[in-house]
């Protein structure tokens, strides 16, 4: 029989390390290898971009079609007129050689639009310089316009319809006044700290600030403070947000926490705005309406600005014209009369990169007589009228002419473009406006218009609901991205829409398509956030942590708070409990509420909804949260959501159904209604059915605390699951799981080498020791320390000490001491004495230490909130005892309030410096569970599918964070950016820490603490105390000969296996952006063989390619030559329907002579070995091959250490540019200079000399040059070097020792068979199991 073995796991977003043990700790050898490994792939991305750009081409092709509508509709009266016409302007994108008439001739006039005698292209421009002159005269003519204008005037307003993001009609969008009060209902339903009352002359003057143009938003700001005397945070910053401010979100909204969100900060006015607030609106969640509706007072003001006195949009743009056509003649006049000829030239003709100029704010320029479209090398209105200021204005010496040009520029007013950025405000009613105007100007006038003018205001206002999606199916019928129900295959018009498409039932498809899945049931949808259900659990699970003067309050007055207190009012904040709990005689007026994070998060919405709007209505709870599952899905579309409620509920009143429409829930919960209320369990005394929500009303306990093993609902929803699950194993059990697309990627990979290792073993492992790396976030910003200081200190009351002052002096890096940040967050003192520390005492560890409020041997909790800076009698006096002492707590709870105020502390150290009770067992099982329970959904899952698969093995989770704390403790140096090696070596501590902690506690800390009363065990010594075995199985013998002598000579060898997943490159087929004429690779259009003359209408370039073959060939000399060919992704299909197709390609486009494939598909991130270098492909440019090393770089224990304090360093240096090194760095010239030589001898004397002996010869030349940089050169010198050894594509930068910019790079000629030796290697997952292919014999 087998030996036992054990598997060790550690996933990450891009790679999997993986480790076999025996039940010693020592790694398995099978095949002649050491079995353990990291294999690596690329790591998989959302579906956000593919997204994006899906969207982009449906709001392309609905636009197209409005177009091809619009043309059928007047089709017969243009073709009276001038039968050509549409052709003309389908041929208009064609030089005029290239143009073809309808006998596919070359007409002889070159026109896009009129060839009539009388009326030509340039007449219609003479006539009508823009768009919105035609439109302005359509509004106003007395005449009976050419029916081809009418269409121009429609065409380009079915193109340019504006947003639809307002309701109403053009009066209602343009009034502030209803813009503004939505505003400010808004605000007060969440109850921010925002009391400014508004009358009707108020809103006038708002309105009258905001549009004034000749206040800067700073001057706009200050003054709507002044006039309304903002005196809150938050008054400040809404009015500073309104006129165009930035402002920090924390301001707003009252939350230090939206403080350490990736974006804190927002400005309507940045160009970025639009970039960034889709993450703003992440982290806000369900109060990001305020943020909207703010957006729409401030849109607001810029259309007003945009319209001005006019009433239609293209008065307001014609008038912006004949400003530009006077402001330009003015400043030509002022350039000749004043300055040179070569600054007329330099600001109205030439036109280079970086030249702000009139050509560049136009994106435009005149050469010889014929207008030059720029191509992209155009400014922006801020560079360019900041180029005025420097070239025109400083050069003048009129007074009168500088005061006017300066002052115009002051108020943006002069040289208006009409095309801006700010035209995305215009809403569609104001082109609707415009439309309904021609229309009812042009109905006497053309009989068509009059017949046909419904239909057009139809087709101009028409949306696909967003619950019906995309109408195009693929050939097949099925499509991933569709869902809408047809009743007819008929085309579709908006006047025929609701006969064609079934509404209700592909609403209903909608549903099942757009719902969530529930996080602990298996395919069981989620509901509405709002819910009367999940509002319910919400409320019982946050006042669950209520806690009454540290003390936990009772199951029957929590019960009372919910009747009395969360039905009564909205939202319930601490000053209403409190209220009620002195009115009840409760408690005292100086209760200390604690337990709850700030205010209460949760509330009763919908419940308050139905009791005071649905007065006089009766229904039952499952009627109610139909109607809020309604308004969730479909509360966009009000005519829906009517038609839905109607049908469902005909028992009500339109004057109810009206209320309902007007309800605005959003969003979703993460439960089902399954979890809530049907997975039961017997309640632990009486026995009775509990479920979730009973067992919140009915104990004290939160969710995770029911979920803990004190109940039995984690085995009921296990026993669920169960029942749900298929034994069969298939990436498609991968897919339905509810997790991101990286983390899906790297449980397929570990679910591969975990297949791939019990094959070579030949039995199932005894345990798997899973470990998940946290997915990589957007890497938020880092809060400066002292800065956050600073801010606290500004908002204390004036003190005797100038703290301000003090911590100016003080650098940011003297911060990451944790002593000194814990000194002033606590004012200098001791928290347990009171007594002043001198701060240059505070290094005298004799004097002063820091404590940890929860005992760190039962907690592990090193937390900032855990931890407080105390005189060292103090510590040792409290040692493992906690509450602390009672007297300390009378005596500083004055102090510790003060601090909590001044928000120096947080309102959890606050909590656990004032609780009076000991830590109970629950709450010690739950500091034990962190080190060994995984919360996260991704590592369940994978945790649960192994089980699956491995039914008789012991999944058991490893957290990162002791895995962490064993390598600090014993001395394993990990760097990342060294090799890839560490994956796998973190898999094997894996299983040493993993099996230590699962012997010791098993997987039930709340059944080991009752069994294990007082102090029988200590966290924080767990590997330095004693041995640890259960039932004969030792998982760990202390002292230094005991497991650690075999663990580190273990972790001392590097014989891991690495791989890299080789894969078919897929996506974009080449750069999206159109190269200029005489510029690209592939034509715009193949199937058209004009727009395929890339010289003159250029191209798409940078084909990607998929994967390369290898080739067989006679060059121009007739001898052979093999060379690797890339596959472009926009020809696969087509290479590989035939071998003849393939052969074509090869001749025709990559130019070869008599080619034979060797080799049809050779991946990206293949594995080559070239002259005994072994390196992955990852790409070409030209004929050169690309690729990245595949020899993992190992150092000495002394320069692992060297490299390691390096890396700390640069990470530094990333954050601040000025940083140096200090002593704490422990960084010495002879450590550096040591490193340096030791990447020189390997680069001379080891396998990189192969490819890389340039870059060696680079190194020894420059060696006297890298010893007189300074200290913290030399640091990023070396990390530079570091790159030319990394498995990974880039190039190493050596100016700082004059080497060139980009050294390192690997590349290959894609003739092969100039190489002495070249083969591939392919290997399966582990890499145990690898097959040699010799390309220059095949």
């Amino acid at each position: 029989m087998e030996k036992e073995y054990f598997l060790g796991l550690d996933m990450g977003t891009g790679s999997t390390g993986w480790a076999v043990t025996d039940t010693e700790y020592n790694i398995v050898r099978k095949h002649g290898k050491s079995l353990w490994g990291s294999r690596l792939f690329e790591s998989a991305n959302t579906a956000e971009e593919r997204r994006i750009f899906r969207t982009a081409r449906r709001r392309l092709d609905r636009k197209n079609w409005r177009i091809q509508v619009l043309q059928e509709l007047f089709s017969e009266e243009i073709a009276k007129v001038d039968p050509g016409f549409y052709l003309r302007m389908k041929e208009s994108k064609y030089y005029p050689e290239d143009k073809r008439d309808a006998e596919g001739k070359c007409p002889e006039l070159p026109y896009a639009l009129f060839v009539d005698q009388d009326f030509t292209d340039k007449d219609y421009h003479k006539q009508f310089p823009t768009i919105y002159h035609l439109r302005k005269i359509l509004m106003e003519t007395k005449n009976t316009p050419d029916i081809r204008l009418v269409y121009l005037a429609f065409h380009h307003m079915m193109k340019h319809r504006g947003h639809f993001l307002l309701s109403g009609d053009i009066k209602e969008v343009t009034s502030f006044k209803n813009i503004f009060t939505q505003f400010l209902k808004n605000i007060s339903n969440e109850e921010l700290d925002f009391h400014i009352v508004f009358n009707d002359d108020a809103y006038d003057v708002v309105g009258e600030i905001l549009t004034d143009r000749e206040l800067t938003k700073s001057s706009k700001k200050t003054k709507l403070w002044k006039v309304f005397f903002a005196k809150t945070t938050c008054e400040k910053a809404v009015l500073n947000l309104l006129a165009g401010g930035t402002v920090k979100l924390s301001d707003l909204f009252g939350k230090e926490e939206l403080n350490e969100c990736e974006k804190t900060k927002i400005c309507f006015a940045d160009n970025g705005y639009d970039d960034y607030i889709g993450m703003v609106e992440a982290d806000l969640g369900e109060v990001y309406y305020i943020i909207e509706s703010a957006k729409a007072v401030y849109d607001w003001a810029v259309l007003s600005d945009i319209l001005g006195d006019s009433v239609s949009i293209s008065d307001a743009k014609v008038k912006q014209y004949e400003k530009h056509k006077k402001d330009l003649a003015y400043l030509k006049k002022v350039v000749k009369e004043n300055l040179s000829k070569e600054d007329y030239q330099k600001i109205f003709v030439v036109s280079k990169d970086k030249l702000n100029n009139y050509c560049a704010y136009i994106g435009m320029t005149k050469i010889n007589g014929k207008k030059i479209d720029l191509q992209g090398k155009k400014c922006s209105r801020e560079e360019f009228l900041d180029f005025i200021k420097k070239n025109v204005i400083s050069k003048l010496k009129d007074e009168k002419t500088i005061s006017y040009l300066s002052e115009q520029i002051e108020n943006d007013l002069f040289l208006p473009k009409q095309v801006i950025k700010d035209n995305g405000v215009i809403p569609y009613q104001i082109h609707l406006y415009e439309l309904n105007k021609i229309l009812e100007n042009l109905s006497e006038k053309l009989p068509f218009i009059k017949e046909n003018k419904e239909k057009i205001v139809e087709l101009f206002c028409f949306r696909i609901p967003y619950y019906v999606g995309p109408l195009g199916t693929l050939p097949g019928g099925k499509s991933n991205f569709t869902w809408a129900v047809r009743k007819t295959k008929e085309k579709i018009y908006p006047w025929n829409f609701e006969e064609v498409i079934d509404v209700q039932d592909s609403a209903q498809q909608f549903i099942r398509r757009m719902t969530n899945k529930c996080t602990y049931l298996y395919g069981e949808d989620v509901i509405p956030k709002d819910s009367l259900l999940y509002s319910k659990y919400m409320v019982l699970n946050e006042l669950n942590n209520l806690k009454l003067d540290g003390e936990n309050i009772s199951v029957e007055l929590k019960q009372r708070i919910y009747e009395n207190v969360f039905k009564r009012y909205r939202k319930v904040t601490q000053k209403k409990l409190k209220d009620y709990l002195v009115r009840e005689g409760i408690a005292e007026k100086n209760i200390e509420i604690t337990g709850i994070d700030g205010e209460f998060k949760a509330s009763l919405t919908a419940y308050h909804d139905f009791k005071e709007k649905l007065t006089g209505v009766n229904l039952k709870q499952r009627e109610k949260e139909d109607i809020i599952l309604n308004i969730v899905l479909f509360g966009g579309d009000k005519k829906l959501l009517k038609q839905r409620i109607s049908k469902q509920f005909p028992q009500l009143t339109d004057n109810q159904k009206k209320i309902i429409c007007g309800l605005s829930y959003k969003g979703w919960g993460r439960f089902s209604k399954k979890f809530l209320e049907e997975i039961t369990i017997p309640a632990p005394e009486t026995g009775e059915v509990w479920n979730i929500i009973t067992a919140l009303w009915e104990t004290n306990e939160n969710l995770m605390q029911l979920l803990g093993h004190e109940y039995s609902f984690m085995e009921a929803i296990e026993l669920f699951n169960g029942g749900k699950k298929t034994k069969k194993l298939s990436y498609k059990t991968i897919e339905e799981l509810y997790v991101s697309p990286s983390v899906k990627r790297q449980i397929w990979q570990t679910l591969q080498i975990v297949k791939e290792v019990q094959h070579v073993m030949g039995q199932k492992p005894k345990r798997v020791f899973v470990e998940m790396a946290r997915e990589k976030q957007e890497s938020s910003r880092t809060e400066s320390r002292k800065q956050r200081l600073i801010e606290l200190y500004k908002a204390c009351k004036k003190e005797e000490r100038d703290w301000i002052q003090e911590l100016g002096t003080k650098e940011e890096h003297q911060f990451r001491n944790d002593k000194l940040y814990l000194y002033y967050t606590q004012k200098g003192r001791c928290m347990y004495s009171g007594d002043p520390i001198e701060v240059e005492e505070l290094w005298d560890n004799t004097k002063y230490d820091i404590d940890h409020i929860y005992p760190q041997s039962k907690t592990m909790d090193d937390s900032l909130d855990n931890r407080v800076l105390v005189k060292k009698e103090y510590n040792a006096k409290k040692s493992d005892h906690y509450p602390i002492d009672p007297d300390i707590q009378k005596e500083r709870s004055g102090f510790w309030k003060m601090l909590l105020e001044q928000k120096l502390i947080s309102q959890e150290k606050y909590n656990r410096l004032i609780r009076k009770t000991e830590l109970e067992p629950n709450e010690l099982a739950g500091f034990i569970e962190r080190q060994i329970v995984e919360t996260r959904q991704s590592t369940k899952a994978v945790a649960e599918i192994l089980k699956e698969i491995l039914p008789e093995t012991e999944i058991v989770y490893v957290k990162a964070k002791t895995v962490s704390k064993f390598r600090h403790d014993f001395k394993f140096i990990k760097v990342r950016e060294m090799n890839d090696l560490h994956h796998a070596k973190d898999a094997y501590l894996n299983i040493v820490v993993g099996n230590t902690y699962f012997v010791k506690f098993t997987k039930n800390a709340t059944w080991f603490v009752k069994e294990n009363p007082g102090r029988s065990y200590n966290l924080e010594k767990m590997f330095t105390l004693k041995d640890i075995s259960r039932n004969g199985e030792v998982a760990w013998k202390v002292g230094n000969n005991g497991t650690i002598r075999n663990v580190r000579k273990m972790m001392g060898k590097n014989n891991v296996l690495v791989t890299r997943k080789s894969y078919e490159a897929k996506g974009g087929l080449f750069d999206r952006q159109i190269m200029k004429k005489g510029k690209g690779q592939i034509p715009i259009k193949t199937s058209d063989g004009r727009l395929g003359n890339i010289a003159k209408y250029g191209g798409y370039n940078k084909a990607a390619g998929a994967y390369f073959m290898l080739v067989k060939s006679r060059d121009k000399k007739g001898k052979e030559q093999r060379t690797l060919e890339f596959v472009p992704i926009y020809l696969k299909k087509w290479i590989e329907e035939s071998k003849e197709n393939a052969v074509e390609y090869l001749e025709k486009e990559r130019g070869l002579n008599k080619p034979e494939i060797l080799i049809t598909k050779i991946k990206i991130d293949t594995l080559f070995k070239v002259d005994g270098f072994y390196m992955w492909l990852s790409g070409r440019t030209g004929n050169q091959l690309l690729f990245k090393g595949a020899n993992e770089l190992i150092l000495s224990l002394e320069d692992t250490k060297t490299l390691k304090k390096i890396v700390k360093f640069i990470n530094r240096l990333k954050e601040n540019k000025e940083t140096k090194i200090i002593e704490k760095d422990k960084l010495t010239e002879q450590e550096l200079l040591q490193l340096y030589d030791t990447f020189l001898y390997k680069l001379k004397n080891t396998i990189y000399n192969v490819r890389l002996a340039l870059q060696g010869e680079n190194l020894q030349k420059n060696r006297e040059k890298f010893i007189k940089l300074s200290i913290e050169n030399k640091c990023v010198l070396l990390t530079e070097v570091l790159h030319l050894f990394q498995c990974q594509s880039g190039s190493a930068n050596l100016k700082l020792i004059d080497g060139p910019a980009k050294a390192g790079i690997l590349v290959l000629n894609n003739n092969v068979i100039k190489c002495k030796q070249i083969s591939i290697i392919y290997q399966s997952l582990t890499g145990i199991f690898e097959k040699e292919i010799d390309l220059l014999t095949l």
